[in-house]
């Protein structure tokens, strides 16, 4: 979750950042958000040893050390990203956002790769993190932005509209991938068995489903709105909820995900 949240937010400031769309003061409050995500998740796996299963889940240990790799580099990216955003070395910035993007994508592509074993695809584990991460950077740098309105009610309100919309989509991405990795059957159920029961009869399920994926769609939606008829501090406090119900959303699918194998 923590290289989805690096990831995600990089993805979404580098793109507004891009079309000229968010101020340098946002660009800049992005880059330090990104940085200590990316070393916190560093920290992370250089404290965990290689392992071929975690509790009788199966991992594709040989993922390990390009992981490992990738994410040194992708930290060190990041921090010269912050270092360019803050001299205002705009052209600068922008590569260094857009070459930690393509990384943090492959980082992600890793993850899946160690952790794909048990569920229904390789292919189906990528896309279930690539999607996370632009819900949660998603959420987290719309609802950041947001706050640009309380100071300079000036600005225009495209940006935030667009960035209620991105968030729209990834969840809606999201959601289609959970029911299709919930209707296909996992390859290898882990020891743990999601406590012995079915995941269709499992609550946290129907919590990911509820919680993580119905009401965070419905709140982007009138942040969508609200942003339309420039209610920017209702928009702002709309995606604030939202951010927090897709983080109660994703860590219940990851939890789910390891108890039972299926991705969702």
């Amino acid at each position: 979750m923590l290289v989805e949240l690096a990831v995600g937010s990089l993805v979404v400031v580098t793109l507004f950042d891009a079309r000229r769309m968010v101020t340098p003061g946002y660009v800049k409050t992005g880059a330090l958000v990104v940085l200590p995500l990316a070393v916190m998740a560093l920290a992370t796996v250089l404290s965990v040893a290689r392992a071929d299963e975690v509790d009788g889940y199966a991992l594709a240990s040989e993922w390990f050390p390009p992981l490992r790799e990738a994410l040194v580099v992708f930290t060190a990216l990041c921090a010269a990203y912050l270092v360019a955003t803050f001299i205002e070395r705009r052209r600068a910035a922008l590569a260094l956002g857009v070459a930690a993007t393509g990384l943090g994508g492959l980082v992600l592509v890793a993850i899946a790769g160690l952790i794909a074993p048990p569920t229904w695809s390789v292919t189906g584990a990528v896309a279930s993190l690539l999607s996370g991460a632009l819900v949660l950077g998603g959420a987290l740098m719309a609802m950041t932005w947001g706050h640009w309105y309380l100071t300079n009610s000036g600005l225009p309100k495209e940006p935030l509209e667009q960035m209620s919309l991105l968030v729209l989509a990834a969840v809606a991405t999201q959601a289609a991938l959970v029911v299709l990795a919930a209707l296909a059957p996992v390859r290898e159920v882990p020891l743990s068995d999601g406590l012995g029961v079915s995941l269709g009869a499992n609550p946290a399920f129907w919590l990911r489903v509820a919680v993580g994926l119905a009401f965070p769609m419905f709140l982007a939606w009138l942040a969508w709105k609200a942003a339309s008829i420039r209610g920017m501090m209702s928009a702002t406090g709309l995606l604030y909820i939202a951010l927090g119900a897709v983080l109660a959303g994703e860590l219940l699918g990851r939890g789910l995900m390891f108890a039972t194998g299926a991705l969702v």
